[in-house]
């Protein structure tokens, strides 16, 4: 039963990256989910530095316009993957409602920080017979505050928070799927890897290497300008044959080390994950996933499928609904098309 709309608490999602926000909130009706409201905006440089608030006035600021303008006032937040600890771990000798207890007593081995500074979250992966999988995800409580604060002083109330990739990957794997996902989002500061099993995220890791450095490649290579950089990595792509062969070849190093990375993940997975398995499908996200050439290249490079990651694929729409992020933008809206899915979940409970 759909609650009605004037007993649900109206929770926007919210992902915030170094150089940008974006924020939506989803909405049920009787016929199927809806897009109700959707933006983005520039956070300006030295604000936010690898997902850490450097400059909290400026920064609250620009959110409490928006809230204002908006009537915002309840929010769900995404934290900076890279700034988490994500742990496997296997609890033999307990029972179920014993497990907070005994990731507490596992902290200060599992995550570089005093106990007392940690805010913790787990997933119970799988019941064994001798022992639990659990995954640990734990941030720093003063960076958690540091986001509640800002969300709170620009006058939404914060109730919900989870790593962006956790929130990727309940937009983009399908709910269908039920194999081993590799996530690669390409950021314009970074590009962060995640390793999904069941679509619990298993894995985590991002490399300060983004669209950004795609871009300054192609300025230095062609001496153009940044913005002109940018626009012909986007016309052009990423393609030898049919493309402009200097982009080609400025841009190679960096697609090749990306490629290496997710090689390294992937061995990493196949040698320490339980099934021994690597990855059988790359999805891609961000706002470079759309590059021309990428997915063929990594395709071939990597030897699975790969595939431009579809965030809307878990999403019933209404008949003949088209929600108005386009399928091609909407990749770079993964996080926060998944953190509203937990927010429109979070709505329809209380």
């Amino acid at each position: 039963m759909i609650k009605p709309s004037f007993l649900s608490l109206p929770i926007y999602a919210f992902e915030l990256s170094d150089k940008s926000y974006k924020y939506l909130r989803l909405k049920s009706t009787a016929l199927g989910m809806m897009l109700e409201e959707a933006g983005e905006g520039e956070i300006p440089a030295r604000v936010l530095e690898h997902g850490e608030i450097k400059q909290p006035e400026i920064l609250t600021a620009i959110l409490a316009e928006l809230f204002a303008k908006k009537k915002i006032r309840f929010a769900a937040i995404s934290l900076p993957e890279e700034k988490g600890y994500l742990r496997n771990i296997k609890l033999a000798g307990i029972k179920e409602e014993e497990i907070e207890e005994a990731l507490k007593l596992q902290l200060e081995e599992q995550v570089p920080l005093p106990p007392p500074e940690i805010v913790f979250n787990y997933n119970l992966v799988k019941d064994h017979k001798d022992h639990f999988d659990v995954v640990l995800v734990a941030f720093s409580k003063n960076l958690v505050n540091s986001y509640l604060d800002i969300f709170s002083k620009a006058g939404a109330i914060p109730v919900w928070v989870d790593s962006e990739l956790a929130a990727s990957v309940e937009a983009v794997v399908p709910r269908t799927f039920d194999k081993t996902a590799m996530l690669m989002d390409w950021g314009k500061t970074r590009v962060s890897f995640a390793i999904a099993e069941n679509r619990v995220l298993r894995f985590a890791s991002t490399v300060q290497v983004g669209g950004d450095t795609m871009d300054e490649a192609i300025s230095k290579s062609l001496g153009v300008d940044l913005k002109k950089a940018e626009e012909l990595k986007k016309e052009t792509g990423f393609n030898e044959k049919t493309g402009d062969r200097r982009i080609f070849q400025a841009l190679l190093p960096i697609v090749a080390s990306m490629k290496e990375e997710a090689e390294k993940y992937m061995l990493f997975w196949q040698t320490h994950s339980e099934e021994k398995q690597i990855p059988s499908k790359l999805f891609l996200s961000g706002g470079d996933a759309n590059l021309i050439g990428l997915k063929s290249y990594l395709q071939k490079e990597l030897g699975l499928e790969v595939a431009t990651a579809d965030p809307w694929v878990n999403i019933k729409f209404p008949p003949k609904y088209v929600p108005e992020i386009e399928k091609k933008d909407s990749v770079r809206f993964s996080s926060a098309i998944g953190l509203g899915l937990y927010a429109l979940k979070k709505e329809m409970d209380l």
